[in-house]
Parts: structure tokens; C-alpha cells; sequence
């Protein structure tokens, strides 16, 4: 099999409930890690049936709030929570006053605690009403617009994974390995080149502009938290990563087009 098609069939079974093709994983060990760059296609294959639906919906005559929420709630089906998952432990981690062990050991646990249900009802009710926002002036630009904030918000998780160490050395991120500087970079390329290119008909330059302005502020900001309270990353907080971004390209997209 091709080298890149393996490394986005591997990546595709990983980051969703995509089938994994046993041909995909043979000669390895194969680290996910090395597979980052396969992030933004991968944001782009499970973005695709969503944004179908969210067309079919409006064209059946639905509200603009309940076909994109059809339409997240498809995307979440098809990744099986893994990002929410992220965001949720990431926030009862780090919110509070916890130190280092504490946020990680509390992050390690599987029950979920108030600042996590409140990031994630936040995040799910924003990406709801943005994606709905842009619907009511298009439901093409819509799609689109869920395309590019899925694509690009994986784009910079492969950057986070390769830019910061690992804070906990027997987490799964750390066991799936670190992508190298280079392959972080070739996620955020790929992811970026795919957000403008499906920001460009919904918000125009502008919209794009601001999309990439909001997102690499929020990204920036992020990394220092990161950096400070845990030293690094983990697999939760690559996560929470990309529901940050997504949420962040999704406002600057929704501003533009309005």
C-alpha cells in the first residue's frame, strides 16, 4: 500500500469509527504520531457526511439551529466523542487551583466533573449556534465553513502534539510517540491550506483573515497553559485542542460572513 494512503487509512481509524484496514498497519510498529499530517484529511473525510446532512436538512426546510446540530451530532457520532472526550477531562484538569500531579491524575479519571460538563455543553452550544449563524445567510457556506474549522482545527493538533513534550510519560499520547517538528508543520500547512480554501466562500479574505487571527491566538494562549500548569501535553489535552480551535475558526468565519 502507499506509504501517505496507509498513513491516512491509520490516522482515519484512529481519530474516528472508521473501520481499520489490517493492510494499513502491516510492517509496523506504526506511532500515530507519525501519521499527524494525515490530521487535516482526516478532519475533512468525517467533516464530509455532516455536511451533507446539514445541506439536506435546510433543503428539507429545517431551522438553521437544528440542522446544525444534526449535522455536529453526526460529526460526534463518526469520532466517537474523542475530542469532547479531551476537552471535558482537560477542563476539570485545569480549572481550579490543582497542581501538576493533581490536574493529571484528575484528568487520568474517567467521571466527569462540573467544569467539564460546563466546557463541554459551552463548546457544543457554540459550535452549534456559529455553524447555525453562517446556515442563515447560506447552508453552502455553512458546510463548507464545518469543513474548514474540522480540517484546520486538526491541522494545529498535530502542530501542539510535536511542539510541546509529553506531561505524563505512561499517558497515550506519549505511547503513541511525537511527531518531529517537521511533520507538526506539514499539519498545520495542510490544515491551513484547507481552511482557506473552504473559509474563502463562506467569509471571503477577510473572514479567513480573522478566522486565522482568532484561532492562532487561541492556539497561542493554550500552549502557554499548557506549558505552564502541566509542562507539556497529553492525549486529553490535544483534544480539548482541537475543540478550541474549531470553536475559534467557526466565530471568526461566522463574523465574516455577516
Amino acid at each position: 500500500m502507499i506509504q501517505p494512503v496507509a498513513s491516512l487509512l491509520r490516522a482515519l481509524s484512529f481519530l474516528s469509527r472508521f473501520p481499520a484496514l489490517p493492510e494499513a498497519f502491516r510492517g509496523g510498529p506504526h506511532p500515530l504520531a507519525a501519521d499527524a499530517p494525515a490530521f487535516p484529511v482526516v478532519g475533512l473525510i468525517v467533516g464530509l457526511l455532516p455536511a451533507l446532512l446539514l445541506l439536506l436538512a435546510m433543503a428539507a426546510g429545517l431551522a438553521p439551529f437544528i440542522a446544525a446540530l444534526l449535522a455536529l451530532a453526526l460529526m460526534v457520532a463518526s469520532t466517537g466523542a474523542l475530542h469532547e472526550d479531551g476537552l471535558g477531562d482537560t477542563a476539570d484538569g485545569l480549572f481550579g487551583h490543582a497542581g501538576k500531579d493533581r490536574a493529571l491524575a484528575i484528568m487520568k479519571d474517567s467521571r466527569i466533573g462540573t467544569y467539564g460538563l460546563l466546557a463541554l455543553a459551552f463548546a457544543l452550544l457554540l459550535r452549534i449556534a456559529l455553524l447555525a449563524e453562517v446556515a442563515t445567510a447560506s447552508p453552502l457556506a455553512a458546510a463548507c465553513a464545518l469543513l474548514a474549522a474540522a480540517s484546520a482545527s486538526r491541522g494545529g493538533m498535530g502542530l501542539l502534539w510535536s511542539s510541546l513534550p509529553s506531561a505524563r510519560p505512561d499517558g497515550i499520547a506519549d505511547s503513541l510517540g511525537r511527531p518531529t517538528r517537521r511533520q507538526g508543520l506539514w499539519s498545520l500547512a495542510l490544515g491551513t491550506a484547507s481552511g482557506v480554501l473552504l473559509g474563502l466562500p463562506t467569509a471571503g479574505f477577510g473572514g479567513v483573515a480573522l478566522a486565522a487571527a482568532i484561532s492562532a491566538g487561541v492556539y497561542l494562549w493554550f500552549r502557554s497553559v499548557l506549558r505552564r500548569r502541566l509542562g507539556g501535553q497529553t492525549g486529553d489535552t490535544l483534544g480539548a485542542c482541537q475543540q478550541l480551535l474549531d470553536i475559534a475558526i467557526l466565530l471568526g468565519l461566522a463574523l465574516g460572513s455577516g
